[in-house]
């Protein structure tokens, strides 16, 4: 399959080392930008800018998989993580990265929101 460049959305497969999920209704945010720029205005009104280092990431909000156990999954140290949009013919590939955050499930929706991948390389792959 070929990539859609103006497509978006579809089913989305969600590997992070071993921990392979198949999430429904997935909400991921990329940031892949390694810097930050800050607009800011000196003393005469004249326009400075403040870059900042950032980490890349990958915002994550998905229904709630069966069998994870976040304790440990919160705790490796380093895992590789496959983004795959199998619709649109891109992968995202986040090496040497880490999960963070503060998973949270709400019981209502069984929506489990709170999950980053920082930190890492980041790169994508077109079909």
């Amino acid at each position: 399959m070929g990539v859609c460049d103006s497509q978006f959305g579809g089913r989305i497969t969600l590997q992070i080392g071993a921990l392979r999920v198949r999430p429904t209704e997935a909400d991921i945010k990329l940031k892949t930008s390694q810097v930050s720029v800050e607009a800011k205005a000196n003393q005469d009104g004249s326009a400075c800018y403040m870059v900042k280092p950032m980490l890349v990431s990958a915002e994550i909000t998905f229904r709630r998989p069966a069998g994870i156990n976040w304790t440990p999954t919160m705790l490796l140290c380093a895992v590789n993580a496959t983004i795959v949009e199998e619709d649109n013919g891109r992968t995202h590939l986040f090496t040497n990265t880490r999960m963070t955050g503060d998973p949270e499930e709400n019981l209502s929706n069984g929506e489990i929101t709170g999950l980053k991948l920082e930190g890492g390389r980041y790169s994508s792959l077109s079909a």
